[in-house]
Order: C-alpha cells, then sequence, then structure tokens
C-alpha cells in the first residue's frame, strides 16, 4: 500500500429522512463528511459510531433534524476503493454538539446506534419460551428485532433445555440476561456482538475462540523504534504490524481478584423447594489446569493470571476464600425442565454426575480477561482488508526493558511476559482526512508460546 495514498474511501453516506406523507428524502453528505468512528465490542450486540458533518446547507433546518434520521454509509478500503466492504444504516441518536465554524457553516458531532437499538428502546415484552439459552436468543433477535443471529466458532452452552420466562425486558436486555446464564462446560463466558462487515449478529464462545490460530502469526504486531528503518519491502508491509501508540490498562490488578473472590473462594447453593444446602471451594487454579487441559492455552505457554506459588501464613493463596457467594433458587420450579437459575449437571472422569458451578465460573473468567489489558493503536489496514471482527486473536511484541543488555540475539530482547497472544475486545476505527486507525482493546491470559517466530 502506498504511503501517500487515501487508506479509506467513503462511496456513500446519505441521511434519508421518512416521512408519512411522502417518500423518504435522501440528501447525499459524502462531501460534508470530515470524520467518522466505528465502535466494535465483543460484549455489544451493537455497533456504535460517531460522525462529524459540515452543516453548509441548513442541514437542520431544510430536514427538521430530530434526531431520528437514518445515516447509510458505504465504506471502501484503500486497497479496493470502489469495493464496498461496509454497509451500514445507522440512525441519528443525538446530536452532541454544534460548533460555528463561519456566519453560515456548523460543524455536527452526531451519535449514531444501529437500526435495531433504536427499535430495541421502543419494545418491551413478558413471554415465556422452552428450549437451549442460544436458540431462545436467535428466536428473540428475529422476532422482535429482525435481526438474524449466526453462529460463528460456538460450540453451543451446556445448560440444556431450559424453561425461561422473559419478565418485560427489552429484545436486547433479554437476549444479554440469557447470554449473561450461557456457558461452555468449562465455565467460559458466551459472546453476543455486531459486526462492521455484516448486518447479522454473532454468538460465540471463549473457548472456541482461544482455539482459533493467531491472525497474523508470521508477521506479529510490534512495539518498537527499532523498526524506524527498514528496506524497501518491510516498509510496505509496514502498516500491518507497527504499533504506533500503546497504553496499558489498570495494569495487573491482581489485588482486585483476590478482594472480588476469583482467586479462591467459596461457593453454596441454596434449595428453597427442598432445604438443602450445598457448597465446596473454588480455586482459580483449578479453572487454569481446565484451560490447560482443553488446550485453551497452549501447554508451552506460561500463564499470566495469577502467581501459583504466592504463600500466606502457610498457605498457597488460592486455598483461602476471600469472598462466600450464596445462591438461593427454588429446583423443580417447572418439573422436567431446569429454570434460568438451576445449576447444570456434567458427568465427571467417573460418568458420576457433579454440580458443574458453572455460573460462577464464568463470572470469575469474565473478571480474568479484565487482568491483562492493553490499548494499541496502528493503521487500520489489516483490519478493513481482512475484515476482522472482534473476538479474533492477534500476536503482539515487545522489547523487554533491560536497555544495558548486551545480548544482540533479537529473540532473547523480546519481553516474553508482556508479549503474548492477545484477544480482541475492542475495536475503534478512526476514520479522518484520508487516514485510517485502529485502536485495539486487547487481553491475553498467557505468555508468548516458545515456539514463536519473529
Amino acid at each position: 500500500m502506498a504511503q501517500n495514498q487515501s487508506q479509506f474511501g467513503i462511496l456513500e453516506a446519505s441521511i434519508i429522512l421518512s416521512s408519512v406523507k411522502n417518500e423518504d428524502k435522501v440528501v447525499d453528505v459524502r462531501g460534508n463528511i470530515l470524520e467518522v468512528n466505528f465502535y466494535e465490542n465483543l460484549y455489544n450486540p451493537y455497533v456504535d459510531a460517531t460522525v462529524a458533518i459540515i452543516d453548509d446547507f441548513g442541514l437542520k433546518d431544510a430536514l427538521s433534524t430530530q434526531g431520528t434520521e437514518r445515516l447509510k454509509l458505504v465504506i471502501g478500503d484503500a486497497e479496493r476503493p470502489e469495493e464496498a466492504i461496509i454497509v451500514k444504516y445507522f440512525f441519528f441518536s443525538k446530536i452532541n454538539d454544534v460548533r460555528r465554524m463561519n456566519e453560515r457553516a456548523e460543524l455536527l458531532l452526531i451519535s449514531l446506534v444501529e437500526e435495531h437499538v433504536y427499535i430495541d428502546s421502543i419494545k418491551q415484552f413478558s413471554r415465556s419460551y422452552t428450549g437451549e439459552l442460544e436458540d431462545i436468543i436467535s428466536t428473540i433477535s428475529a422476532n422482535e428485532l429482525g435481526k438474524e443471529v449466526s453462529e460463528l466458532n460456538f460450540d453451543g452452552s451446556v445448560q440444556g433445555t431450559r424453561k425461561i420466562i422473559v419478565p418485560y425486558m427489552s429484545p436486547l436486555e433479554a437476549m444479554q440476561w440469557l447470554r449473561d446464564r450461557a456457558t461452555t462446560r468449562t465455565g467460559a463466558p458466551i459472546f453476543l456482538y455486531s459486526s462492521l462487515y455484516s448486518n447479522k449478529l454473532f454468538i460465540s464462545d471463549l473457548d472456541s475462540l482461544l482455539r482459533e490460530p493467531v491472525l497474523n502469526e508470521k508477521l506479529p504486531l510490534r512495539y518498537s523504534s527499532a523498526i524506524a528503518s527498514m528496506d524497501d519491502k518491510a516498509e510496505n508491509l509496514r502498516p500491518y504490524f507497527e504499533i504506533i501508540s500503546f497504553k496499558q490498562i489498570d495494569a495487573d490488578n491482581t489485588l482486585a481478584l483476590y478482594e472480588n473472590g476469583a482467586i479462591g473462594s467459596y461457593y453454596a447453593n441454596i434449595d428453597a423447594g427442598t432445604g438443602t444446602v450445598s457448597g465446596s471451594h473454588i480455586s482459580i487454579r483449578d479453572i487454569i489446569d481446565e484451560f490447560y487441559t482443553n488446550q485453551l492455552i497452549s501447554p508451552d505457554t506460561v500463564q499470566s493470571v495469577f502467581d501459583p506459588s504466592l504463600e500466606i501464613d502457610g498457605r498457597l493463596s488460592d486455598e483461602y476464600n476471600s469472598l462466600h457467594i450464596h445462591q438461593v433458587f427454588s429446583s423443580g420450579t417447572y418439573n422436567q425442565f431446569k429454570s434460568y437459575h438451576d445449576e447444570t449437571s456434567l458427568l465427571d472422569t467417573n460418568n458420576s454426575l457433579i454440580e458443574s458451578r458453572l455460573k460462577i465460573k464464568n463470572k470469575i473468567i469474565r473478571m480474568i480477561l479484565k487482568k491483562n489489558v492493553i490499548d494499541i493503536g496502528m493503521n487500520g489496514s489489516l483490519y478493513f482488508e481482512g475484515k476482522v471482527p472482534v473476538g479474533r486473536r492477534v500476536r503482539v511484541l515487545f522489547l523487554n526493558s533491560n536497555v544495558d543488555g548486551g545480548d544482540k540475539d533479537p529473540i532473547k530482547q523480546i519481553d516474553k511476559k508482556k508479549s503474548g497472544d492477545y484477544l480482541i475486545l475492542a475495536i475503534n476505527h478512526k476514520l479522518i482526512s484520508e487516514k485510517h486507525t485502529s485502536i485495539l482493546r486487547l487481553t491475553k491470559l498467557g505468555e508468548l508460546p516458545k515456539d514463536f517466530k519473529l
């Protein structure tokens, strides 16, 4: 990609004003757009956006802007400028700011939401469903929002057939409520999210996402001033691996994991129907071991979640119960069907039924995903051209901080603890002045694999 070439193209930008009396009025504003931001998030079933528009033709007056207009955006990338890679319809959410540029023009900063978010804000319902949690999510999405849910990197939840009563929720609220109850066999969470490159919603599970190969194994992302000078071939590849900004988020906040019971805690179930109480200790060590057993963390990778050797008063730190959690539920509410709150019974290695405690495991895994979080900024070419969504993994390399080290071996200069294979949690695409910058929020569970390549 030529360095002076535009890194994206706005092929169409049209404001659509609906009318009950006449046909929709369409206004081309492609030449008036200064900046576009897209926000994708693995935890959100929608894409947010903001757009900065120069209003030099009386936009607010001519269209009687009330914040309920639609905007159609069609975007192309640098390699295929005339080919649409993004086609999205957004509703105006609100006009955040209006700035006077001169006596005849204003700059409008507008927040945008996908169409199904607007529909969601209007609807609320209460209904009974019976089925797998992911199937109920798909049914609600199709019937209430008109959105198809596609399974991508998804092996299904293990909660089985449930009878669920949605208690007066909006469609998206109900779908996220059900998503938060669904888990894999290891207790790993389920994600329901939207993508810039499709009009579908997607459902994935963490186990399957961690088993997917790294997106850029042959060309890891790098944060180093050592790549300032390179040959022509490497220079052409620079936009695809050079990290231009880096920020660590709440770095290694292990204390918060202890305080929230993620390292070691006691979990008890109180059955109001039968009066029985069952409980046991849960350790993050067992969860990490299960990740290794199921190859969610590579065997040649050192986990970076907690210190397994830390002792307090002669006991390993994860053997303590830093939090006691008691849940009250009533089994047998719906006879042969489990309800929303019932625990799932799974078979152990001896084919004996065990209470799986998947709910608390799910919460612990969600907490440890927040431990090793970083933000990086780089040229967005890799993500537009490859249509890379959230949920993919990227390999990131950092140099160690030993500036006095005399070792010239480039592999030994890599900080293996900070480097690693990171899961993409969120992406902010910033399109401005012919430049496309992507800000990625990443997390990881382990250090860099021993067999990595530069």
